[in-house]
């Protein structure tokens, strides 16, 4: 099935050597379809997502994507606004009035 909307995370992760530190970023998409928001490697359904908000000062910088579930938050790191994302969200979770 096609995503309805994507929205690209990126992981942060700290490897240390013998003798350096290094920060190394790699990326996935979160995708929507009208069912589940995929993640690399979970799945939510959009009954059991209450909301989606976010926390992003400036475009490049790392911001947050906080997907707020039944049973609990889940965070993700993102560099771009996920406006688009989280409208094609809503725009599902209104034509469902049930929760899981």
């Amino acid at each position: 099935m096609e995503p309805l909307a994507i929205q690209r995370c990126i992981e942060v992760k700290q490897e240390i050597g013998l003798i350096e530190k290094k920060i190394v970023e790699t990326s996935f998409d979160l995708k929507i379809d009208h069912e589940y928001i995929h993640a690399k490697t979970e799945r939510f359904s959009i009954k059991s997502i209450l909301d989606i908000s976010f926390r992003l000062k400036e475009e490049k910088a790392i911001g947050y994507l906080y997907i707020h579930t039944t049973k609990g938050i889940r965070t993700f790191h993102i560099r771009h606004n996920p406006i688009e994302f989280i409208n094609v969200f809503k725009k599902l979770r209104s034509e469902t009035t049930e929760y899981e």
